[in-house]
């Protein structure tokens, strides 16, 4: 099994191809971290007032770890926000405050930072459009958003990007994963290796089970490289400081009801990712197996992944959340996952989309490698008639 593993891997994995996809991972990654670093470029009525990395460096000596409180009494006693250290903690009053600014918050409303965050997240849920949440699944999200209790805030820019980032990339990951791995159950004259699998007794057998796990040992192994790359291409830049801030501290995850890290955050993003990455591998498995030829099932994939990008440009609720949601482009790169309190009903108790999203995609994973298999078993069948 290992030799024959071994063979195909080397069958679909050649130099050229190798090389070929860790230079657009890192092109990628490079792209998106220069970009990055110029979105902190400062401009005002009169021009140009620093550079990306000026501003990035005011924030790293000057952020600090201070607590949310006490970096809104400096904000309101310095009543300007230029640099980014600055702007971090009057975007997060402007939510918290409806659009007030640090100069018009009393003393008490300042104290007061966590009550009123409660308060919106509260009247969110009860005046939310897309569900009638019962009193016990407003009770499940309070009693999570009640847990943060203190926010402290210091320079955690790389991380925040990290993951918000982390969309642009993923997409091109799975679907040159896709492509690599197409070729395993297509016809090869090559290697010969059918004719030699039929010579032994259960051959074919042991080839299909070692082509199933060639494609998703390969497939892991390309993933966790890529995001490997990616993680050191995207925070050298902006250096490793702010993983233990919480993920509250960013405008983007304000109103989260997780009470987590951007490097717990990093964690559950990867592992959403690596499980969009086994829906792939099983579907372009199963694909494969039905087609038979490589430029057949690489149209299939292209038009699949064409459909997923046609349903996020639609931005319907409806659909996300009875199809897309379970899919691997939502699944891999959406942060609503962390901000829109969805859940699912199923046999009399509530899941939230962050636990029930995964768990669905790995079973129709499971159910797409069973029909791949079930399929093989009945060529092989042919094949000994």
């Amino acid at each position: 099994m290992k030799s024959i593993i071994k063979v195909e891997s080397k069958r679909i994995l050649k130099t050229e191809s190798l090389i070929a996809f860790l230079a657009v991972v890192l092109i990628l990654s490079l792209s998106s971290s220069c970009q990055a670093v110029k979105s902190y470029e400062l401009w005002d009525g009169d021009g140009f007032v620093a550079s990306g990395w000026e501003n990035l460096k005011h924030g790293k000596e000057n952020a600090g770890n201070r607590s949310i409180e006490e970096a809104i009494v400096m904000l309101k006693n310095t009543q300007e926000a230029v640099y980014v250290d600055e702007t971090n903690i009057e975007k997060l009053i402007a939510l918290n405050y409806s659009d007030r600014g640090a100069g018009e918050l009393s003393d008490g409303e300042i104290n007061s930072f966590f009550e009123n965050r409660l308060r919106t997240i509260k009247r969110r849920l009860d005046e939310s459009s897309y569900f009638h949440y019962t009193e016990s699944e407003k009770e499940m999200f309070m009693e999570n958003a009640g847990e943060l209790t203190e926010l402290r805030v210091g320079f955690a820019e790389g991380w925040k990007l990290l993951n918000r980032d982390m969309g642009s990339l993923m997409p091109f990951i799975l679907i040159m994963i896709s492509v690599i791995i197409m070729p395993l159950f297509a016809d090869d004259a090559q290697t010969k290796m059918k004719e030699l699998s039929r010579s032994a007794k259960n051959g074919k057998k042991r080839l299909d089970l070692a082509r199933i796990a060639t494609a998703f040992g390969v497939g892991s192994i390309l993933y966790f490289v890529a995001v490997i790359f990616y993680f050191f291409v995207k925070m050298i830049p902006f250096g490793f400081s702010g993983s233990g801030e919480y993920i509250q501290s960013s405008e983007d995850t304000f109103f989260s009801v997780f009470h987590i890290t951007y490097a717990k955050q990093f964690v559950w993003n990867c592992s959403r990712g690596y499980i969009a990455l086994i829906f792939v591998i099983s579907m372009t498995i199963l694909i494969s197996v039905l087609m038979e030829r490589i430029m057949a099932g690489i149209v299939v994939v292209s038009f699949y992944w064409i459909l997923l990008l046609i349903m996020e440009k639609m931005i319907s609720f409806e659909v996300n959340h009875v199809f897309a949601n379970f899919m691997p482009l939502r699944l891999s790169v959406s942060k609503d996952f962390y901000i829109h309190n969805e859940i699912y009903r199923f046999a009399g108790k509530t899941f939230h989309a962050m636990v029930w999203c995964p768990a669905v995609a790995v079973a129709l994973s499971a159910f797409m490698v069973g029909i791949a298999a079930w399929w093989l078993r009945r060529k092989r069948a042919g094949y000994k008639t």
